[in-house]
């Protein structure tokens, strides 16, 4: 996995830094706009790199817990594709299917915490909002 270095690399570190405080203080909104910031200084191709990854997890997460529907749908399909040098556990299908379960599309949900659960023995269900997991179960063959 690569990481963006030097100069450019501190900086978009601090941005990701700056959005993490603003979440601790429930400035959401402009949390995500720090997150933008620093998805706008990673160098092309951008899913080549770490940090492209975490700012768009970043970005997720914050939209589904404020509920921005706009914002989540805007974003989702980059986290497919971010890292691919990631280890692949399901973590990225099951930020699909969040977004999915969030903006009402119920099947695409049900269709990605499949592939989700399948590739992480259900451990990806852990910790997250039990509807999700249910929806999974719902006339499970």
């Amino acid at each position: 996995m690569a990481c963006v270095e030097g100069i450019l690399g501190k900086k978009i570190e601090a941005l990701m830094e700056e959005s993490n405080e603003l979440w601790e203080s429930k400035e959401y909104k402009e949390s995500i706009n720090k997150l933008v910031q620093a998805w706008e200084l990673l160098p092309n191709d951008k899913n080549q790199y770490e940090e492209s990854y975490h700012i768009v997890w970043g970005i997720l997460d914050i939209s589904i817990l404020i509920h921005d529907i706009e914002t989540m749908n805007k974003w989702v399909d980059k986290i497919l594709y971010a890292d691919p040098e990631r280890f692949d556990d399901g973590e990225k299908e099951m930020w699909v299917g969040k977004v999915a379960f969030e903006s009402g599309d119920f099947e695409k949900a049900k269709e990605y915490f499949r592939i989700a659960s399948k590739k992480s023995g259900g451990r990806c269900f852990r910790e997250e909002r039990k509807e999700y997991y249910e929806l999974l179960l719902e006339n499970n063959d």
